[in-house]
């Protein structure tokens, strides 16, 4: 396909060169680099470059939501796709009917802010739009990048995965490892609980979560604050307050015991006026100080130095097993940001966060080498990968969908890492089959619980048994196998994955499967009661059906073929299937 370069424009001061590099194997690559004439803070420059719209039929990138369509070039919904250090990633596909790569674009700076913009023009041509320097950035005297342009025809989740390697190959990227509790079901005292929380609660669900499968807590927003009122103006000081947990040592003690890992909540930036360090801090944060909340700056070495210590204290004084680490992506320059103090060791606050979250990983790791440290989009790129090992769907509470969607992209772009959904919860007066739906929808990423397990109905309780016992059956198939995210125009309406001879299919809109492998495993999770199986040649296969709570509904032997053969499928029901 011919990428065509069409322009170039910019600040005063700037000259700005893009320079095609040799071309193989149906991948492009442009290098763009920037002179200015002195050390600025650059205004915006676009570059901008054109293909043929031909057989794009959707487009998708980490954080485009809901939107896949193809959008003009003009008017107020031109597409975009943000990136810097902690805030999506530059990374865009266009994507046939079929599912097949068109083009993959991948700019090599995953720290500057910088956006693609991409729109249909009426001349037939796609329309590729590179903002550089977006959003405020520290001053520079010149700059450099390089954009990937890849139409192989090839699975557009390949082209995606390929985009995330060559991103951490160029910047000598290594994501963190993963320890064993970063792949196992988690219990999160969030939607259940939010900031009302006390001790003996968390004992409790524990418990109950430990039979049923999951093996961390994280224990959310309210430990360190009296109101329940939510905001963050009681954020920073992250002291326990005695009136909801009496002794953080002794609750992480008796949760040990209760076989869980416990993680604890910290929003990273955030300082509230209601606390003393508001005072302390004055002159370093990003943000307007008439706000009830700001941002702490993390170019001053002693900002970035509480902030690890803290978690560092933690810690050891609490034997804590991890953090979930809230609010990355809040940290970005403003006109309120300091620009002249001496006492700042960084201009630039992408440096600053990156150096922040180093220290707080080599920190935290060195005291526990298996520390748990989750981060949720937007912070998903792969500079923080390589200081998390957990990257989470961000909150979409009760939105199966958006659940589904975001545990899809993510999967695409975070290579092994693990990815969780968001908390899972649902009304105890909905059907077993529609609760149980919940979880099918994010089965291929790690799954959080945060309904009162207590108080769920019996026939919930065993259904979430049920799943949570299959989901660890299948864990390396489900979250290490090969991933096929399919119909990405329709939220991923078919997805699926397959290792060593096994193959999960769930259908949520797209229900006929293909049966390859010699053990495939089909979840209902559309609206529908049945699917369609499809083989190469006549093939004789048996079945066995079960419901979502782990009852037996049927089992047989069939013939399916290239012409297809319909199976009754109750909805949230699962089919275990062997070629004979």
């Amino acid at each position: 396909m011919d990428i065509q370069f069409l322009s170039r424009t910019g600040s005063d001061g700037c000259r700005t060169e893009v320079k095609k590099l040799p071309s193989e194997n149906d991948i492009t690559v442009y290098k763009v680099s920037m002179k200015f004439s002195g050390k600025i803070s650059p205004e915006p420059v676009t570059v901008r470059f054109s293909a043929p719209v031909c057989g794009c039929f959707s487009q998708w990138s980490p954080l485009r939501n809901f939107e896949r369509s193809l959008l003009p070039d003009w008017g107020e919904f031109i597409p975009e796709t943000p990136s810097r250090l902690a805030f999506g990633m530059p990374l865009h596909c266009f994507i046939s009917q079929s599912g097949k790569n068109k083009i993959c674009t991948a700019v090599s700076d995953v720290k500057t802010p910088l956006t693609m913009r991409t729109g249909v023009n009426d001349d037939g041509t796609i329309h590729y739009e590179f903002v550089f320097f977006c959003e405020k950035i520290a001053p520079i005297s010149e700059y450099t990048a390089l954009i990937r342009f890849d139409t192989r025809c090839i699975f557009y989740g390949k082209a995606a995965a390929d985009g995330v390697k060559w991103l951490e190959e160029y910047n000598g990227i290594i994501p963190a490892p993963v320890p064993e509790n970063a792949a196992m079901p988690v219990y999160s005292t969030w939607y259940s609980y939010h900031q009302q929380l006390k001790d003996e609660d968390i004992i409790s669900e524990c418990k109950k979560a430990y039979s049923l499968g999951m093996r961390t807590v994280i224990i959310d927003d309210g430990w360190q604050t009296e109101s329940c009122e939510g905001g963050y103006e009681y954020c920073g000081e992250w002291q326990p307050c005695e009136s909801k947990i009496k002794d953080m040592a002794k609750l992480v003690d008796a949760v040990h015991s209760c076989g869980m890992k416990v993680m604890l909540w910290y929003s990273v930036p955030f300082v509230g006026k209601k606390t003393r360090l508001w005072k302390r801090f004055e002159g370093k944060y990003l943000d307007d100080p008439k706000n009830n909340w700001n941002c702490l700056d993390p170019r001053f070495p002693d900002v970035r130095e509480y902030i690890a210590e803290t978690y560092e204290n933690a810690l050891k004084a609490w034997k804590l097993d991890g953090f979930k680490l809230d609010f990355i992506d809040e940290f970005c320059l403003t006109d309120f940001s300091d620009t002249s103090s001496s006492e700042r060791d960084y201009d630039s606050v992408e440096d600053a966060l990156e150096r922040l979250l180093h220290d707080i990983y080599m920190r935290l790791s060195k005291i526990k080498p298996d520390v748990l440290i989750e981060f949720r989009q937007r912070y998903i790129g792969p500079a923080v990968r390589t200081c998390g090992n957990m990257i989470r769907v961000g909150d979409c509470a009760y939105d199966m969908l958006r659940n589904r969607m975001g545990a899809g992209d993510l999967r695409l772009t975070s290579g092994k890492t693990p990815v969780h959904s968001d908390m899972l919860i649902w009304n105890y007066k909905d059907s077993t089959e529609d609760a149980a739906k919940q979880l099918i929808n994010v089965l291929f990423a790690v799954p959080q619980i945060s309904v009162r397990l207590g108080e769920i109905p019996e026939a919930h309780g065993k259904m979430l048994k049920f799943y949570l016992d299959f989901w660890i059956k299948h864990r390396d198939t489900l979250l290490f196998g090969d991933f096929y995210a399919h119909c990405p125009e329709s939220l991923y309406s078919l997805v699926e994955a397959k290792k060593d001879g096994t193959h999960i299919c769930i259908c949520f809109g797209k229900n006929t499967v293909k049966i390859s492998e010699p053990q495939t495993f089909i979840i209902n999770g559309s609206g529908d009661e049945y699917v369609m199986l499809l083989a190469e040649r006549d093939t004789e296969i048996s079945y066995a059906i079960t419901s979502c709570t782990g009852e037996p509904l049927g089992e047989g032997t069939i013939h399916a073929g290239p012409r297809g053969r319909l199976l009754k499928l109750e909805q949230s029901a699962v089919a275990e299937i062997h070629i004979i």
